[in-house]
């Protein structure tokens, strides 16, 4: 079982984003709706295998100098190694990062700051290093028309997760949703706008449906169980997608929640 998110994240970080573009798709969706400057000095927090970083690449071309971090050594092995010009990568925590005050012109983050243990000490973070006027962008988990299938996930996980006593990595654990608005006048932040987008990607079936949700940070759980309880969660996945999932799990169907906040 992974103890932290370092490890949780190193052990799927070969197969992240491969199978379904994903956090790709959200991520060009995100920058575009951002907007980040030609020339901008940019952090990509907690970066992954560069979603974030190439959608900027493609939008701006090599005159933003992107910093992407993240806490997984192998993400960031992954990020070192992208065919963007300027890009430099880093291991480092949202909730401490090693750099100077007022350093960034913009952040962006994909789907991060809603699986972290403290998302207002990474909004914290966010607003030190943010220069007067900049701005930060980031994408969470969203309503989507499935069906209410993402729901009833939830609570298959939640159901296997206290039958058989297993703590997450910290932030996997799910929980209530933070009022970002609240967390930014906290932060010393202010919200300025917030944007809601889907997407539904095509999957050969629910086997493969199941092989994605493997591939990021909720296989957590499924590496805690021990057999044949790691058989038994996978066919109660299953047969939800069948019995609930809108295509019966041949779809990937998601949605996300674009928020923006700007340093004053």
């Amino acid at each position: 079982m992974a103890h932290s998110a370092a490890d949780l994240f190193d052990s799927v970080a070969d197969v992240y984003d491969e199978s379904v573009p994903f956090f790709a798709t959200f991520a060009r969706r995100l920058t575009a709706w951002a907007g980040p400057p030609p020339g901008a000095r940019l952090l990509d927090l907690g970066g992954g295998r560069g979603a974030v970083s190439l959608a900027v690449a493609e939008a701006l071309g090599p005159s933003c100098a992107i910093l992407a971090v993240d806490v997984s050594p192998r993400m960031v092995d992954a990020l070192a190694a992208l065919p963007v010009p300027g890009l430099r990568a880093r291991a480092m925590d949202a909730a401490a990062l090693d750099l100077p005050d007022r350093s960034r012109d913009a952040v962006l983050s994909g789907f991060l700051l809603h699986i972290l243990p403290d998302p207002g000490a990474a909004l914290r973070e966010a607003a030190r290093v943010l220069r007067p006027g900049g701005t930060l962008a980031f994408s969470v988990p969203g309503p989507s028309a499935d069906g209410g299938w993402w729901s009833r996930y939830g609570e298959v996980l939640d159901e296997f997760g206290s039958a058989h006593t297993l703590d997450a990595p910290a932030g996997m654990g799910g929980g209530t949703s933070p009022s970002w608005e609240e967390l930014a006048e906290r932060s010393g932040l202010r919200y300025t706008r917030t944007a809601a987008t889907e997407a539904e990607f095509p999957l050969d079936g629910p086997r493969a449906h199941w092989d994605w949700l493997l591939s990021h940070g909720n296989r957590w759980l499924h590496d805690a169980l021990e057999e044949p309880h790691r058989r038994a969660l996978e066919q109660r996945v299953l047969r939800t997608l069948d019995e609930h999932h809108p295509t019966r799990g041949h779809s990937l169907i998601a949605g996300a929640v674009l928020h923006e906040m700007t340093r004053p």
